[in-house]
């Protein structure tokens, strides 16, 4: 099991494991149906025929979570570029030149895995946003309906 999501979404990345399978593997196991009582969105109830429960509380922590991760690689990026100019090579000769292209490569590399990092965790916030938003009007709607309101 992935011990975080940075971890997650560079599995994802790398060996092109789905987002919910990278979730899933970050919540305990599949998504939508993790159990967890730090930091899970929504919860299936055991005993109950099913029931879902939704913690607003929770998903807002889960969301600033991932919009922490998102600040965190926005600062990775602007170390990078820095980091990759103020790299050069000690002298003119065929090795000093062949290693300071591979470093460059690499950089390189590490700037493209953090522009797609970024890339990911923005949209998956979009979605969790959305996944809430979307919650909370069935939420609202379900108790307008039986005249009730939603502690939502």
């Amino acid at each position: 099991m992935t011990e975080n999501w940075y971890e997650a979404l560079s599995d994802e990345l790398t060996n092109g494991v789905s987002a919910t399978d990278a979730v899933g593997s970050v919540l305990g196991g599949p998504a939508g149906m993790a159990k967890l009582g730090m930091s899970a969105a929504a919860r299936l109830g055991e005993g109950n025929g099913g029931s879902w429960s939704f913690d607003e509380e929770e998903i807002d922590a889960v969301i600033a979570d991932w919009k922490a991760l998102a600040e965190e690689l926005e600062a990775d990026k602007t170390l990078l570029a820095p980091a990759r100019q103020g790299i050069h090579a000690p002298s003119n000769d065929q090795p000093s030149v062949e290693f300071m292209n591979a470093l460059h490569e690499g950089m390189d590399s590490l700037a493209e895995f953090n522009d797609a990092m970024r890339d990911y965790v923005k949209e998956f916030v979009a979605k969790l946003e959305a996944a809430k938003k979307s919650i909370s009007n069935v939420d609202g709607d379900s108790a307008d309906s039986f005249g009730g309101v939603s502690d939502v």
